[in-house]
């Protein structure tokens, strides 16, 4: 019995050894690089299952990677790919939070991201469920609360009478005051490149970052009316006005149309809405839907500002032969993940110059946290061949399971 037990302590020692080494490994998340999407920490921080299979070849720009740390050896790290060497945009740069890539130094562009196949890389901002609203962060005085919900009242006007806020001298004067939109709900201050962890607490690292691509997101019940949704910059005001009876939607600049197109509001009594502005695109979608997205990409807009001052509202107001039955449960802000180019000071051997080229064979990693983050910008390109794996799922700690997105 004593050598049974042996043989098979130690067949299943030998298994688990095994389907470490060829299938998957756990890895404790140590540091706050990936927030929110990994909760780091030495002790209490995400438990991730690392896929050990995945194809290094299958690895795509924006993907998660699991690679042997090049400076602390027998350690690992988790990062995104922000650029490879065996692409033909192998330079890259960091502008405006966002990663800039080309076929050389001198022809770079911006990085655009679907707003739907993104989702992965939205970072939580403010979010408010029922009268739990961060109210800091979020401004709600415009709705009256309902049974845990919120009741947006038409904004004073029709459509057309609430374009003179949004003219270019109006738009100004707003900002140099820090005003607000008056009978609209969105966010109380810009949105800069801070963060909601987990448990919905406000990380103030990178607070002093504002950004440019952010989005807010309502649940909500839509009876009658029709919504406009502004992405309110410093340089210029940019409203969606969408219809959901005709599914018309028209995209303002300072209260002029410049775009319109069809966005079917759909049967369901309950609807998701988003808009928002990323990577020099305007969008507006339901039910995050492929099929009931409008996107404006690069219209003729004034140039965006060195400074960043991104604010998100949204208002009802009657429409033709109908009164504006606008009721949300849920609101939601989020921002995209910011880039940024400086890696953290005092540290030694913070090697290159901007924009870079990364070599055939290796990849230029980012963490999401760049604030909080060691990568590329410190030891610089990783060869492929350190690769171990991708990250699969969150095994720990039990209310944190789940999957991970690329």
């Amino acid at each position: 019995m004593l050598r049974d037990a042996v043989l098979v302590a130690g067949l299943a020692i030998v298994t688990v050894l095994a389907l470490r080494r060829w299938v998957g490994d756990r890895y404790l998340v140590p540091t706050g690089s990936m927030e929110p999407l990994l909760h780091g920490n030495p002790k209490g921080g995400d438990i991730v299952f690392v896929d050990k299979r995945a194809d290094q070849a299958r690895v795509r720009v924006g993907d998660l990677v699991v690679v042997k740390h090049p400076t602390e050896p027998g350690q690992q790290m988790v990062k995104r790919v922000a650029a490879s060497g065996d692409n033909v945009d192998c330079c890259i740069n960091i502008k405006d939070g966002d990663v800039w890539r080309g076929p050389d130094l001198q022809r770079l562009v911006r990085e655009e991201k679907d707003p739907l196949a993104a989702r992965s890389r939205q970072v939580p901002w403010a979010r408010g469920d029922g009268p739990l609203a961060q109210r800091d962060r979020l401004a709600l005085a415009a709705a009256v609360p309902v049974d845990g919900s919120w009741r947006l009242p038409a904004a004073a006007g029709r459509a057309d009478t609430l374009r003179a806020s949004l003219r270019e001298g109006a738009n100004r004067a707003r900002h140099a005051a820090n005003g607000t939109l008056e009978g609209h709900v969105g966010t109380a201050r810009p949105v800069d490149a801070g963060f909601l962890d987990r448990a919905g607490n406000v990380r103030d690292v990178g607070s002093e970052h504002r950004v440019h691509d952010c989005s807010l997101t309502v649940q909500c019940t839509i009876g009658g009316g029709e919504v406009l949704a502004t992405v309110d910059r410093a340089e210029a005001a940019f409203t969606f006005h969408w219809q959901p009876a005709s599914g018309r939607v028209a995209l303002w600049c300072n209260g002029e149309d410049i775009a319109t197109g069809s966005v079917p509001r759909g049967d369901r009594a309950s609807q998701s809405l988003e808009f928002g502005f990323l990577d020099d695109r305007l969008y507006f979608c339901v039910d995050a839907d492929a099929a009931r997205l409008f996107v404006v990409k690069r219209p003729e807009w004034p140039e965006r500002g060195k400074v960043a001052r991104t604010q998100l509202w949204l208002a009802v107001v009657d429409g033709e032969g109908s009164k504006a039955d606008f009721t949300f449960g849920e609101i939601a802000v989020h921002h995209d993940v910011f880039a940024d180019r400086e890696p953290i000071s005092g540290l030694r051997g913070q090697p290159g110059s901007w924009p870079r080229r990364v070599s055939a064979g290796h990849w230029f990693l980012l963490g999401d946290s760049p604030f909080d983050s060691r990568d590329s910008r410190h030891f610089g390109e990783v060869p492929m061949a350190s690769f171990v794996g991708v990250p699969w799922c969150v095994l720990g700690p039990w209310p944190r399971m789940r999957w991970v997105m690329p």
